[in-house]
């Protein structure tokens, strides 16, 4: 009985706060500034956020299509990320809906994406939104935490990436010692290998490079190749998000016909979240060994 009110009293209240009127997002409601909403879930907290306190959260973002494109699941180990719970960045914002959850609710709100990303990411749009695009996204409140439970968490957390860090090292480390050649270390953390001199122009921003490549893990077993596909990958030096950030920095130490073996560790790979595929794991080191086929400035 005493659930079924709480599930009364939490509908009314957000009830009384909301615009029904022009409505355009099926089941969801419209607040006086824009904010839409739809209540997933209730959870069985009685906390409700204050300013200053941290909340984390579960969240997926989604096109007003239903298309997912990001989510804090495949940032981070956890799936979770803490936000300061503080006043709405914006007009509209998902932070308003946030005010009226208690812990373990979950909801679904439909934010203007031009708004999200400038105000509360302070970021430029993905190339596939526009300004007047409409974002949905779907929060759950896992928790309130003070600031003293915050502090803990981010102490928790550092040390398990400090822990995770010595462990790759020491496999780097082991690899090394035990492998019949010498790699060359660079400054970044990166180790390499020269396979074959090339002869032609190195590599610079802006030229269109064709290269074969192959991705192993320190045990030899290998999780990609061009080689295999048969396909060399062609390629414009510089753009964004085509390639993990240690090869990219690879190919701008190669020339024309060189083939080079690269060491990367995971904060210039695949990083604390893994590969997309779930093919490689957090905090993984690789190896590339890679071809610059040709090369046109």
């Amino acid at each position: 009985m005493k659930n079924r009110f709480y599930i009364a009293i939490l509908l009314f209240s957000i009830a009384l706060t909301s615009c029904w009127k022009n409505n355009k997002y099926k089941g969801y409601t419209q607040t006086e500034t824009g904010l839409y909403y739809k209540l997933q879930a209730i959870g069985d907290g009685k906390k409700k956020p204050k300013i200053g306190e941290y909340l984390q959260l579960f969240i997926t973002y989604k096109t007003d299509k239903d298309s997912v494109f990001l989510d804090t699941y495949s940032n981070n180990e956890t799936g979770k990320v803490i936000l300061p719970f503080q006043h709405s960045s914006f007009v509209g914002s998902f932070e308003e809906g946030l005010a009226t959850m208690n812990e373990g609710d979950s909801l679904s709100f439909v934010v203007n994406a031009d708004s999200l990303f400038s105000n509360f990411f302070k970021a430029d749009l993905p190339i596939f939104l526009t300004p007047e695009s409409m974002i949905k996204m779907d929060v759950k409140l896992c928790r309130i935490l003070s600031a003293q439970d915050y502090a803990y968490e981010v102490e928790n957390y550092n040390q398990i990436i400090e822990d995770r860090d010595i462990e790759e090292q020491r496999k780097l480390e082991t690899y090394l010692d035990t492998c019949k050649t010498d790699f060359y270390p660079l400054n970044n953390g990166m180790y390499y290998l020269p396979l074959k001199q090339g002869v032609g122009d190195m590599a610079e921003k802006g030229n269109t490079i064709k290269i074969n490549y192959k991705g192993y893990f320190l045990n030899g077993k290998q999780f990609e190749s061009t080689y295999d596909r048969g396909q060399p990958l062609e390629y414009i030096v510089g753009t964004q998000g085509q390639l993990i950030s240690g090869l990219e920095y690879a190919i701008s130490l190669m020339n024309e016909g060189s083939k080079t073996k690269f060491i990367i560790p995971s904060h210039l790979a695949f990083g604390e979240s893994g590969s997309s595929t779930g093919i490689i794991l957090p905090y993984t080191t690789v190896i590339y060994e890679v071809e610059l086929i040709s090369l046109t400035k």
